[in-house]
């Protein structure tokens, strides 16, 4: 028979002893829990916040913001984009996770829905930037850019005026460190025939409620690559017809144009009609940029800028073979592993994974749809549109941080191994 456990009498004190030197989470320094809980990533920490109020009002200090965003690893948002649709689509937040260099990397996905994370129009990705998402929808007759936080459902409209008298138009977020600002820059033609007049651009601050004229654009913006923000500044490839093509940047701090200097014997464009895909990005905070020239070869040269601005600085660092040959086939690198491996994005049909010991890519595709998509880097974050865009009119799709959390923990983490 089952012996039951002898309880205290009513009215009696229950003693509780502690060994010695132990101590409750809830005993510790504020600034140490700041510090432990800004190093998790984004699902559990957004579960924490469900914990107790203490933990709730930490995480929305703004030192802890700050902090996490500092600290935020780099993820991939990828969006389907279906050629024929009326509303928006889900899109996956990809987080690859690397717990030991010995040991395959996995991925955890975090599916993000209109409604709950984002506008629920036909919207599409722009770019990321500081912890902030930028879409646009709409078309020629009318278009409207949206800044968003998915992981707090908040984001803020900004109409795009007079878009019909808007030729060769491209857009792109960014933020100046020192103003502590977030920008949207556009660059056009104001006449369709373009040698009829400059390019111009237009800059809007977050905050501010409208565009103002920043003058003649020496360089256009053009389609962004995933991740090409580095030192505030959105880099781009500028193919011309009339030159073998150059790197352009745009300074939100200085707010001015400026242009990179190319690797050695890179050719964006052989001057006759060709062009050899080629992309910018970031990694360990350098700029790298593909050499695409020799892709005949069936490889490419992944060169970095080891000190921002310096010619002299760009390093071959990777070199890729065995890539199929097409003429316009491109190959973005998107992520690179502490393995040697590189999630390369082909033609934005599918994500490989070149692994050098194999020098190929792996017939395992790391993502593979049905549609083409949209890729950026994203680093998830905690910045709420409250603090930074006061002054525009804020939609909120979830009223609570703890409905947020709730959003996120109906999702099902994916562990998918990586290529042998």
């Amino acid at each position: 028979m089952r012996k039951l456990k002898k309880t205290a009498s009513v009215g009696s004190k229950r003693r509780t002893t502690k060994p010695p030197g132990s101590s409750s989470v809830a005993e510790l320094p504020n600034a140490l829990i700041i510090d432990i809980l800004s190093r998790l990533p984004i699902k559990p920490l957004l579960n924490c916040k469900s914990v107790c109020k203490t933990w709730l009002h930490l995480m929305s200090d703004p030192f802890f913001v700050r902090l996490h965003l500092e600290r935020s690893p780099t993820t991939l948002l990828i969006q389907k984009t279906p050629f024929e649709r009326k509303e928006s689509t889900e899109m996956l937040l990809v987080e690859i996770v690397e717990e030991d260099i010995s040991k395959p990397f996995y991925i955890e996905i975090i599916r993000l829905f209109p409604t709950k994370n984002f506008p629920d129009t036909d919207v599409r990705i722009l770019n990321s930037c500081n912890g902030l998402l930028c879409l646009y929808s709409g078309d020629k007759s009318g278009m409207m850019v949206h800044v968003c936080n998915p992981v707090l459902g908040e984001y803020i409209d900004i109409p795009v005026v007079n878009t019909v008298k808007k030729f060769d138009h491209h857009l792109a977020f960014g933020f100046s460190s020192v103003s502590n600002q977030y920008k949207v820059l556009q660059t056009f033609y104001p006449e369709k025939d373009k040698t009829a007049a400059p390019c111009l651009a237009e800059i809007y601050t977050v905050g501010t409620g409208q565009w103002r004229s920043i003058g003649n654009a020496p360089y256009r913006l053009q389609s962004l690559d995933a991740n090409a923000f580095l030192h505030d500044s959105i880099h781009w490839i500028e193919y011309r017809s009339n030159s073998i093509g150059f790197v352009s940047a745009f300074d939100f701090v200085s707010e001015q144009f400026k242009l990179v200097p190319l690797p050695p014997a890179s050719q964006i464009h052989d001057g006759m009609g060709r062009c050899y895909p080629s992309s910018v990005g970031v990694i360990k905070g350098c700029l790298f940029m593909t050499n695409g020239v020799c892709i005949e070869n069936e490889k490419f040269e992944i060169w970095v800028m080891e000190e921002y601005g310096i010619k002299e600085s760009w390093t071959k660092k990777f070199v890729l073979s065995n890539l199929e040959v097409q003429h316009y086939v491109s190959y973005q690198p998107l992520y690179f592993l502490s393995s040697g491996e590189i999630l390369l994005c082909e033609d934005d049909e599918s994500i490989g994974v070149y692994v050098p010991k194999l020098k190929r890519i792996h017939e395992d595709k790391f993502y593979k749809g049905k549609d083409c998509f949209l890729v950026t880097a994203h680093n998830p974050s905690f910045v709420s549109l409250q603090d930074v865009a006061k002054g525009e009119e804020l939609t909120v799709l979830r009223k609570s941080l703890n409905s947020a959390a709730a959003a996120i923990a109906d999702n099902q983490n994916v562990r998918v191994d990586s290529c042998p």
